[in-house]
């Protein structure tokens, strides 16, 4: 057996490595058939190769390569009207080689590393809500900040998107400033900010350094030390100098705590010498209180943390629990769901037409999005399967949106309630009016937006952006010379510049066509003319209604929860996913599999997982 074993290592060092064959034999395919469109001159449907001139950029580039081998062994790239066609031999050479790449990839297979978060600031939401943990205000002093980029998986805590400007810097002054002058203004608060006076044992100094240590703490999210509060007594001490009482010489320090670098920024320790370490605990407390509050770590948190506690499995998961039931844990469905799945926009960006859709009122729009916030609170919650942003069999409607939706169950009142749906087309974030209207126009629907959103959102495979010259449909569909809307769009998708994108994106939201640009179940157009939903997806699959669009989808629930787990990551540890996540990816999927697609279980795996838990000295 020993000689065998060592025959086999002797013929394996005979073989090229991967890196050489994809130097080799890859690169001179890539160049001869591929280069020319999708190179440094040209980039057609937004997808550049000549970036891929080695293994570690296939690597990175991976989820690209699937796409690619997918168009090859398909053989709609090269298009048919290229002069030069890659030989079977070569499409069958770069099929191999990429997708080795992408199963080493997804097996784990590559160099792996934690990953590495830049110093992230608060975002604005992060901001409102942990002044308001602090102090106790109940205003948004964040309201009037410059908006937050978004980066990574499209959040806006990501943290290579938050940047610093010196107009950000003067409203943190303002508005630290507004919040101590609130809680001065408010004798409760006042008390409880300022918990302790002078007394017989406790002079003056020593009181404010209690005061200021035990906010400081919490501001900063960590133990402090002497070098933390030094310029906080130094400026107490400058108020009493200057004739201030005991209170009133602490609302220098106590504004100086709202603008320090130590609470407006989330910095994780560096270990030098070192490729990976844990997290310390005060580090995992507010990696989990900003993942599923959007704000800082409360006192059981800060008490495990000071305990040496937060990095046992089981403390773990009881306080993820925990959280999940607390009610701030709504904060989850509106920061993280809402920027996924977009029906955060329903807040201030959507406008339908008043005119062509009267019934949009105020009431409607708040309706819709409060849906989505606790459908999604609830899923996760009542520990309900992933595949219910799919397909479910309820929702929460009050008066208002049952009406919207003509809901067999009789509904009253304002507030939202869990109600079963008898209409199979409906359930599930498909059916829901935030989506549906969201990714419409003001005065129509769009299968194009809403294809594309089911790509990106939901599986997490998004289209390419149009190219210059794909020329734009209209944005009324009851101007159409005499033919439907569906009619127009066949013909745009004709053109050769914009037929193979459409192929994948159109049939998603033909799908959805029987629901108008606000949700409602429609059987004619605004023409009057009768709803064509039928689609065909490339590989000739067949459906024609939103229920069997849900069906398709399911089928390729991995692939959902894959999305979904990578969003996930990337919304709790503040960064772009690398290559070497997707391990950690397939992992977690495999995992909650086993458990029947637990919401909850997902929860756990990703405060468990090696990205969330530790830190690395390079990307």
């Amino acid at each position: 057996m020993r000689h065998l074993a060592a025959i086999l290592l002797f013929l394996g060092s005979l073989m090229p490595s991967l890196a050489d064959r994809f130097s080799e034999q890859i690169q001179p395919i890539l160049k001869k058939h591929c280069i020319s469109c999708h190179g440094p001159e040209k980039q057609k449907g937004g997808i550049t190769l000549h970036e891929i001139d080695s293994l570690d950029a296939a690597f990175k580039k991976f989820q690209l390569l699937e796409n690619v081998i997918d168009q090859v062994d398909y053989k709609e790239m090269p298009p048919d009207d290229e002069d030069v066609q890659p030989t079977d031999a070569e499409r069958e050479a770069l099929i191999k080689a990429l997708s080795e790449v992408v199963d080493r990839v997804k097996s784990g297979n590559v160099p792996q590393r934690a990953g590495r978060t830049t110093l992230r600031r608060l975002n604005r939401n992060e901001y409102h809500y942990t002044v308001r943990e602090l102090f106790g205000v109940n205003f948004n002093p964040s309201k009037d900040f410059p908006a937050d980029g978004a980066g990574g998986e499209g959040f806006d805590n990501m943290a290579d998107a938050l940047f610093s400007t010196p107009t950000l810097l003067e409203k943190y002054l303002g508005a630290a400033k507004k919040v101590v002058d609130a809680v001065y203004a408010d004798p409760t608060l006042k008390k409880r900010v300022i918990f302790k006076s002078p007394d017989a044992e406790n002079d003056s100094k020593s009181t404010a350094e209690q005061v200021l240590s035990y906010h400081a703490t919490r501001a900063y999210r960590r133990r402090t030390n002497g070098e933390d509060l030094a310029p906080l007594l130094n400026a107490f001490a400058k108020g009493q100098k200057a004739g201030l009482n005991f209170e009133q010489a602490l609302r220098a320090p106590l504004t100086a705590l709202l603008i320090n670098p130590r609470f407006l920024f989330r910095a994780e320790h560096d270990e030098p010498g070192k490729d990976e370490w844990p997290l310390n605990d005060f580090e995992i407390a507010s990696r989990l209180s900003y993942f599923l509050w959007s704000s800082m770590p409360d006192r059981e948190l800060f008490k495990l943390a000071d305990e040496g506690l937060l990095r046992n499995p089981r403390v773990l998961r009881e306080q993820t629990l925990r959280m999940i039931a607390d009610p701030k844990f709504e904060n989850f469905a509106r920061h993280f769901a809402g920027r996924w799945l977009e029906f955060d926009k329903m807040i201030d960006q959507v406008e339908p037409d008043p005119k062509r859709f009267p019934t949009f009122t105020p009431e409607l729009r708040r309706s819709m999005y409060y849906e989505s916030v606790e459908f999604f609170t609830h899923l996760i919650r009542k520990d309900r399967p992933v595949t219910e942003l799919i397909d479910s069999d309820y929702t929460f409607a009050n008066a208002t949106l049952a009406r919207h939706y003509r809901l067999k169950e009789t509904v009253t009142g304002n507030e939202l309630r869990k109600v079963k749906l008898h209409d199979q087309n409906r359930g599930g974030v498909l059916g829901m009016g935030s989506i549906l209207t969201a990714t419409s126009l003001p005065l129509r629907t769009s299968p194009v937006h809403r294809g594309v959103w089911i790509l990106d959102a939901m599986l997490g495979d998004p289209a390419p952006p149009p190219p210059p010259d794909a020329g734009e449909l209209p944005a009324d569909d009851t101007k159409a010379a005499g033919l439907t809307f569906r009619q127009q769009l066949d013909l745009h998708r004709k053109a050769k510049q914009c037929a193979s994108c459409h192929a994948r994106i159109d049939p998603l939201g033909f799908g959805l066509e029987n629901f108008d640009a606000i949700g409602r179940w429609r059987t004619k157009d605004a023409n009057g003319k009768a709803i064509d939903s039928s689609a065909t997806l490339p590989g000739d699959i067949t459906f024609s209604t939103p229920k069997e669009l849900k069906q398709l989808l399911l089928a390729g629930k991995d692939k959902f929860a894959a999305n979904m787990t990578r969003k996930l990551i990337s919304y709790a540890t503040g960064r772009g996913l690398e290559y070497y996540d997707e391990v950690t990816v397939n992992q977690i999927v495999a995992a909650i599999a086993k458990e029947d697609y637990s919401s909850r279980e997902l929860i756990f795996e990703i405060v468990n997982s090696r990205p969330f838990l530790n830190r690395s000295m390079t990307r």
